[in-house]
């Protein structure tokens, strides 16, 4: 019955989730070329593009909430000549502004279809609340955190902070690369949207994008599968059907893995050669100036002072 549903799909609805993969990813790129840019001079368009899909892998197969990404991001930032520490701030301004997309929809998707009586408060009310709290919480670290605490809790607490001011800087600043954090999730999303209709009838809008966030978190454990059967269960909970929402969710699965992963296969071989670039370009600046001292002239008799003849 799989089988046959995949033939019958729609086939302009499944184009069109191929396409939207591939803009998601182009948001990541854009959101990645500003933070990063601002840090080194090394990251530009092409480097970003170049760690983005290389890591496109690691986050796509492996269930471990984009970890997988931001260890390979990590890597790359530190190999680009960053130090640990300004590595690490840069990866988490990035990811303050990617997840502040991810909270920020939970909460709005959660509380209109909590206000319009749409579905179980547990999946509706209760996240919603859940992501206010972890929004305050940002902000509060950014405000009453410093970056130079002292115990576990409080640099924690600085770091998170410090992050958080940062991606503020950023979105004061209205470049436009900003909208890559949401056209990253955005057309992500759209490519379940573009799969349930591809095999039947999507549901409202709402409760596509609550049920997507929700099944992302799912993703978090580590066991191949969680993210599917936690779209699947969501889906199931505002009452699509058990056909449709396990089809359509394993089609997304599908295009989200492998668009993605063999263009990330190609880019990790690009990511190599920029790396042993910067690593050419370190040794010259870092190789030691040898001067010599200068040599007389070959054959040029030595110097003598000018003898002048004594007065008659």
């Amino acid at each position: 019955d799989a089988l046959r549903r995949a033939v019958s799909a729609d086939p302009v609805w499944v184009l069109g989730a191929a396409a939207f993969e591939l803009l998601s990813f182009g948001g990541y790129i854009l959101l990645l070329w500003l933070v990063g840019s601002r840090a080194s001079a090394r990251l530009g368009l092409r480097e970003s593009t170049q760690i983005t899909l290389g890591g496109a892998a690691a986050t796509r197969l492996l269930p471990t909430a984009g970890v997988g990404g931001a260890a390979m991001t990590l890597w790359a930032l530190r190999r680009s000549g960053m130090g640990t520490r300004t590595a690490a701030s840069t990866l988490l301004t990035f990811l303050v502004l990617v997840y502040a997309v991810f909270l920020g929809a939970i909460a709005l998707s959660g509380t209109v279809l909590a206000l319009d009586g749409i579905g179980p408060l547990a999946l509706t009310a209760v996240p919603a609340a859940a992501a206010y709290v972890a929004i305050a919480l940002a902000l509060a670290a950014a405000v009453w955190m410093p970056a130079d605490g002292t115990g576990r809790v409080r640099t924690a607490g600085g770091v998170l902070g410090g992050a958080v001011r940062a991606a503020i800087e950023h979105v004061r600043s209205a470049d436009p690369r900003l909208l890559g954090a949401f056209a990253w999730w955005g057309f992500d999303m759209a490519v379940l949207y573009g799969m349930l209709n591809a095999f039947g009838t999507a549901p409202s809008f709402a409760v596509v994008v609550l049920a997507y966030f929700i099944g992302q978190v799912a993703n978090t454990i580590p066991v191949p599968g969680a993210a599917s059967g936690g779209l699947v269960g969501v889906l199931l909970a505002f009452g699509i059907s058990a056909d449709l929402a396990i089809v359509a969710v394993l089609a997304y699965r599908a295009l989200a893995i492998w668009v993605p992963a063999p263009v990330g296969l190609l880019a990790l071989g690009k990511l190599r050669g920029t790396m042993a670039r910067w690593e050419r370009e370190d040794a010259v600046v870092e190789a030691p100036i040898v001067v010599e001292a200068p040599r007389p002239y070959e054959g040029r008799p030595a110097w003598r002072p000018l003898e002048v003849p004594a007065a008659a």
